[in-house]
Order: C-alpha cells, then sequence, then structure tokens
C-alpha cells in the first residue's frame, strides 16, 4: 500500500469511530460596557454681584429741651468765653463757701441729698445779669438774679456711669423766687430762675440738669429774683430725674 492509500485509509477509520469533535474556543470574557464619563456637576449659575443695599435713613435728631439729654450743644463765641472769664474776676468761685461744703459719689443715698441754706444776696451782692454771660448748655442770658459775690455752697462730685444725670434744685421754704447759678468742673457757667419744666410744681423754683456730669467741683449760688435774702431754703441734688421741684 503506497503513501496515498494509508492516509485514505486513516481517514476512513476515525470517521468511523464517532462524530467528529469541534474544539470549543476559548472563553472569551464578557463584553464590558463602555466606561462612562464621570458625571460632571451640575453647571453653577454664574455668582451675581453684590447689590448694593442703600443706607438707613439717619434718626433724627431730637429737639433740645431741658430735660438730661442735651440735644444739640451751644457753642459759645468768643465774646462768651470772655463774658465767664470777667464773671469768675466777680464771683469768686475758690472763696469760702457761705454754708460749706460737701463731698458725693454716684449712686449717693438718699437720693435727693438735701442740705439746708438760706437764699440770696445779702449785703455786697451782685446782679447776675449786669455780667452778661450765657448758659453753657442753652446760650440762653442768665436774667434777673441777686448773689452773695463768694459762692453759697462748694460740691465735690465723682462721676460714674450708672447715672446720666445730676440736677440741682432748689425750694424755698417761703415761696421767695429763687434762682440758681453753678460754676462747674471746667470753668463754665450754669443758670437758672423758673424752671420752666411741664408737670412739675412749685413754678418758682430754679432747677439744673447735667447730662453725663463730669467729676470735680461744682460752685454754688442761690439767690433770688427780687433781691431778697435770708429766705430759708433747700438745695437738693439728684441722680433721678424723678425727683425735682
Amino acid at each position: 500500500m503506497n503513501a496515498t492509500s494509508r492516509s485514505i485509509a486513516a481517514l476512513l477509520l476515525t470517521l468511523g469511530s464517532g462524530a467528529c469533535r469541534r474544539t470549543q474556543p476559548a472563553a472569551q470574557p464578557a463584553a464590558q460596557p463602555a466606561a462612562q464619563p464621570a458625571a460632571q456637576p451640575a453647571a453653577q449659575p454664574a455668582a451675581q454681584p453684590a447689590v448694593a443695599q442703600a443706607a438707613p435713613a439717619p434718626t433724627p435728631i431730637p429737639e433740645p429741651h431741658p430735660g438730661p439729654s442735651p440735644g444739640a450743644a451751644w457753642t459759645p463765641e468768643a465774646d462768651d468765653l470772655a463774658a465767664w472769664q470777667r464773671a469768675a474776676g466777680v464771683l469768686d468761685y475758690n472763696a469760702a463757701a457761705h454754708f460749706g461744703g460737701s463731698e458725693l459719689r454716684t449712686g449717693f443715698t438718699p437720693d435727693p441729698w438735701g442740705f439746708a441754706l438760706t437764699a440770696g444776696g445779702g449785703s455786697n451782692a451782685v446782679e447776675v445779669s449786669s455780667l452778661s454771660i450765657k448758659d453753657a448748655m442753652s446760650g440762653t442770658p442768665c436774667g434777673t438774679s441777686v448773689v452773695a459775690r463768694a459762692p453759697d455752697f462748694h460740691f465735690t462730685f465723682s462721676a460714674g456711669t450708672s447715672f446720666p444725670l445730676i440736677r440741682f434744685y432748689v425750694v424755698t421754704q417761703n415761696g421767695a423766687d429763687a434762682t440758681l447759678l453753678i460754676n462747674q468742673p471746667d470753668g463754665r457757667w450754669r443758670c437758672n430762675d423758673d424752671h420752666g419744666r411741664e408737670g412739675w410744681t412749685n413754678p418758682l423754683m430754679p432747677a439744673i440738669d447735667f447730662a453725663n456730669p463730669q467729676t470735680g467741683r461744682y460752685d454754688v449760688w442761690v439767690g433770688t429774683f427780687t433781691g431778697s435774702a435770708n429766705n430759708p431754703a433747700t438745695l437738693f441734688v439728684t441722680e433721678l430725674d424723678s425727683n425735682h421741684p
């Protein structure tokens, strides 16, 4: 048997032994889904420039009134300063006070604090309106008031922050029309005749308020409008707005 015949015989033998086997292709890995691009964050709207807010309307300044809040302060002119200096040459605030002196610290008790004295100028008196001075808070010219040359009382006060007011007022026992003149710690002058406050009694009695008072010495003169002297009176000092003539 030649070579060709042997090859044919081998092929026939193989076919006769059973169905031919097919080699299975190697398992292919399952196809992976194509990678999705990472989710992009939602686009944010472009930042808008801040809108300027209108400034609130300014709080109106209250009208000046005779209470403890000074409102709009009066500014003295050169002539007013000169008049104050001349007054200090006539009314000697460094002279010994007729009725002595006292020291008080803010928060004092009792409140009001009172001191007995007499109202009026006595001999060698001074008529305050002749000095041409003005009240340092209101700018009102100091009116008719007859006082002694030396102060009636030296009052030294230690101020604080709890009470924004100190008030001086006078009440006479015989109803005499009293006046009040004060040289405050910075050398300026305050004056009053009739308090003029609505709702208060004793309309002929004087009162002077100091808002946010200074620490120092207050020199006090208690006079009269008519020039009468030796009128029994009480000088009161208070930090409470509810206390008044």
